[in-house]
């Protein structure tokens, strides 16, 4: 095991959960003794937080975003995968790679590198694709021909990905939460009844920002006492559905009750001083971490009834699940929810017995190093 080389691909350099993930993957790998390289598609603020740890190299691997879903984007994609390929090729033989790591599905020049050099490749999936149904099913085949293992953040993962690999190939494997030490306060401009209601996700579309605006419209309706805070940015390739989003807030009249926060290092602080957290997905969210961050700071969560935020809620045991197409429902039982401090009390305590069982950082660390020892 010792000074084996293992190559990892990552399709971002932001401090995102799937980012957090890959940190951690680096460290547990590198804490046995393995001889760590990575390649990004660029620079950014992880470089920081892995240039003493790695090998870390700039190459564009073509990564799969709906962006390129079209007939000019997909001759792009072809071309920058098969210069991915031949760049990784190249990696592998000059560094006597041993096993290529790809966290992500949108990344497919790795594994395609690995099998053409004879050395086993695994894939971490994070995502869930929706929405084009040819693109998930050769994405598919190919992680499934060109993979040794793949393994899957949450069984809602799996289970779509079931459809087009392998039983035997994959393998779910919860992410292990490491929470950062609290942020120092930064008081935020409340006043004493406000109930703040708090979002933290990339603004994309399927994190349902603008759900959560017409939830909060309704929920406005019935309390001026409403006030929302939504933390995270955006890709430069979403940068016209952050415009929109925004717009929706002024057209509706509610700047005052709905604050964008941009992205923050200080999210634990915001939580703190946070009344209700809520993830507001429309479509499945593979595992949204940052629902672990809110109830690890004791904040009452709500999350809708999709993807791997089922997993962390426990069906409705550990929080409050709402329907992801209904926003005067979702406001009703949000709403009820706010007074029953009771019910939030009781969830809050089961949220801490299911991280123990499902998400603890030792039970992940044994997992990820079993199944890389396995193919070494």
């Amino acid at each position: 095991m010792k000074n084996k080389k293992i190559l990892i691909l990552h399709s971002s350099n932001d401090l995102y959960g799937a980012s957090k993930i890959f940190l951690q993957i680096i460290q547990i790998l590198k804490n046995s003794e393995y001889e760590i390289h990575i390649v990004l598609p660029s620079k950014g603020p992880l470089d920081n937080l892995i240039s003493q740890n790695a090998h870390v190299s700039y190459y564009s691997l073509g990564v799969l975003r709906k962006k390129y879903l079209n007939p000019f984007g997909l001759i792009n994609r072809l071309v920058a995968n098969i210069k991915a390929i031949k760049f990784l090729s190249n990696y592998i033989n000059t560094r006597s790679i041993d096993l290529i790591y790809t966290n992500t599905s949108t990344i497919l020049c790795g594994g395609i590198a690995a099998k053409k050099n004879g050395v086993p490749s695994i894939f971490h999936i994070h995502e869930i694709p929706s929405g084009n149904k040819l693109y998930e099913f050769l994405s598919g085949k190919i992680i499934n021909r060109y993979s040794s293992k793949i393994l899957t953040v949450s069984n809602s993962v799996k289970k779509h990905w079931l459809k087009y690999i392998d039983a035997k190939k994959i393998e779910r494997i919860y992410n292990g939460i490491i929470f950062s030490k609290t942020d120092s306060l930064i008081k935020l401009e409340r006043n004493q009844d406000d109930f703040v209601i708090t979002s933290v996700a990339r603004l994309i579309p399927y994190k349902g920002h603008g759900y959560l605006i017409d939830i909060a419209n309704e929920l406005i309706k019935k309390s001026t006492k409403f006030k929302f805070l939504i933390v995270g940015d955006t890709l430069s390739s979403y940068a016209s559905y952050e415009k929109g989003v925004k717009q929706k807030v002024k057209d509706l009249g509610l700047e005052h009750q709905i604050k964008f926060l941009g992205f923050r290092e200080d999210v634990s602080s915001i939580l703190k001083q946070s009344d209700l957290f809520i993830h507001p997905a429309i479509s499945p969210d593979p595992l949204p971490t940052v629902l672990f961050e809110s109830l690890h700071n004791d904040l009452p969560s709500v999350a809708t009834n999709l993807g791997g935020a089922i997993e962390i809620l426990d069906n409705g045991n550990n929080g409050l699940l709402i329907p992801y197409n209904d926003p005067k429902k979702a406001a009703n039982l949000i709403n009820e929810y706010c007074t029953n401090i009771k019910l939030q009390k009781k969830h809050l305590e089961n949220s801490k017995k299911n991280f123990k069982i499902n998400f603890s950082a030792e039970s992940f660390n044994k997992n990820i190093l079993k199944e890389v020892n396995n193919l070494l």
